[in-house]
């Protein structure tokens, strides 16, 4: 006979979902060679092994959160940007003058004051982000929570640095960001 407390043992276990793979979603080193350490694949990794359990999320939220993500950014609203990255969150992103597959990556504990330090930096140079087409993938599988948009960003100066890749892993339970990655195709340039 199998007890309340055991079924509930027993569901518990069926019900729990593997932390968010966040190496996968884009943040590896080329192909077929590791990520070096420090590297935002490493990064990810660790971030992975020690994620808590994911609850479920909606396509309503995790939309809901990425055009948050540009609304603080295009705010410059630095105290909303921090709100959307979990304590421990990791940017990867491209400055001004960063190449393809070049990128500042900021995160680990205290990541919210940082992150916000480091968009201050480029707010300082009128920086705005602009996004067409968003994929939304949920089911903690090996993309994890989050989604994809196409993004661009533009300068003061009237430059524009185009994106590469802008990927978004949202954390369900933490209702933030764990991974944004958004990268440079090219350093920003007259439009």
């Amino acid at each position: 006979m199998v007890t309340r407390l055991q079924g509930l043992a027993a569901m518990a276990g069926l019900v729990a979902v593997p932390a968010l793979l966040l190496c996968v979603i884009g943040c590896t080193g080329s192909p077929g060679q590791p990520s070096p350490a420090g590297s935002p694949g490493a990064v990810a990794r660790s971030a992975a092994a020690s994620a808590p359990v994911a609850s479920v999320c909606t396509r309503a939220e995790v939309k809901a959160a990425i055009s948050g993500f540009f609304d603080a950014w295009n705010h410059q609203d630095a105290a909303a940007l921090g709100r959307q990255f979990t304590v421990d969150g990791v940017l990867d992103m491209a400055t001004k003058h960063q190449g393809r597959h070049e990128w500042a990556s900021i995160g680990g504990l205290g990541a919210r004051r940082a992150i916000a330090a480091f968009a201050g930096r480029q707010w300082r140079l009128g920086e705005k982000l602009s996004y067409r087409g968003m994929t939304i993938v949920l089911g903690g599988g090996a993309d994890g929570d989050g989604g994809y948009a196409n993004v661009r960003a533009s300068f003061a100066d009237d430059t524009v640095q185009p994106m590469e890749e802008a990927k978004f892993v949202y954390d369900c339970a933490g209702h933030a960001f764990a991974h944004v990655v958004i990268i440079s195709a090219k350093a920003a340039s007259p439009a």
